[in-house]
């Protein structure tokens, strides 16, 4: 895979994404977060049941991290989801983008420039502006998402590295793995477990399944080739596919106040990437 093709992948993988927040909205009002997500991930784990079988103590390392870091993106994401908007949620968790490099920073030490401190103070000031509309404030729900968003930084600079290292299929079965039965193991202890079987349901459950197979395949071979504050970048298209699809889906709308704060956290996603700010970095 090229660069170029890495880039063309992880934009997909956003808009798909992005379109899943609206799927999962819907889903949670027959079952409860965490329950949802055991299922989603254990019926994803199951035609990867073979490469676990294959894997190598190295290879459980690595994939044990990053399944870590996903677990808990998707436990704050997904139960953040059942008390506010999935627009709301998809820009508070684009948060991870200025904090790709934070990480990044105290991973390998790596000196963060001048623009993505004002990347950050300019997302930071747009999700305070999104998520108080009418005076509504922070809710419980875009408090969660918030450690979303740190969760999904630190998974994807950990992949970022594991991905250089480890086949990407083998990353894949653990991390899906580990997320379906940490989610099982956890739901009785955070949430009182509730699925009630729906047509609806299981199809949200069958596709989001698939899809978490192919687009975070995808996600861990093209950062083989893109660096984690590119990907991190690539992913701002999330929120803004999340908010098309939550509009026409839903018919949900942004109040004046929330649009200027999405256009201040995008703002702030982008500004980190400009040439100027990488050549401050290097």
């Amino acid at each position: 895979m090229t660069p170029r093709q890495g880039t063309l992948a992880l934009a997909v993988v956003a808009v798909v994404w992005g379109a899943s927040f609206t799927i999962i909205k819907l889903a949670l009002r027959d079952a409860s977060p965490v329950t949802f997500l055991a299922v989603r991930f254990l019926l994803a784990t199951l035609p990867l049941v073979l490469v676990l079988r294959a894997l190598g103590p190295a290879e459980w390392l690595a994939g044990a991290v990053l399944g870590l870091f996903f677990w808990g993106g998707f436990v704050f994401q997904t139960a953040g989801l059942a008390h506010t908007t999935p627009a709301r949620s998809a820009f508070i968790t684009g948060l991870s983008t200025p904090l790709v490099p934070l990480v990044a920073f105290a991973w390998d030490r790596t000196r963060p420039p001048p623009l993505l401190l004002a990347g950050i103070v300019l997302a930071l000031a747009g999700s305070w502006f999104l998520t108080d509309p009418r005076g509504g404030g922070l809710n419980r729900g875009d408090l969660l998402t918030l450690g979303c968003a740190a969760a999904f930084a630190c998974q994807i600079v950990a992949a970022g590295h594991a991905a250089r290292r480890v086949s990407p299929v083998r990353l894949l079965a653990v991390q899906l793995a580990l997320t379906g039965v940490l989610s099982a193991a956890s739901a009785p202890v955070l949430e009182t477990p509730r699925l009630h079987p729906t047509p609806a349901l299981g199809a949200a459950l069958v596709f989001l399944a698939a899809t978490a197979i192919a687009t975070f395949w995808a996600q861990l071979r093209a950062q083989r080739v893109v660096s984690p504050s590119t990907t991190a970048l690539i992913f701002a298209l999330e929120p803004v596919a999340a908010a098309a699809t939550s509009w026409a889906v839903l018919g949900e709308t942004l109040a004046a106040a929330q649009l200027g704060g999405a256009a201040l956290v995008l703002a702030g996603t982008l500004l980190p990437e400009l040439p100027l700010g990488r050549r401050a970095g290097a």
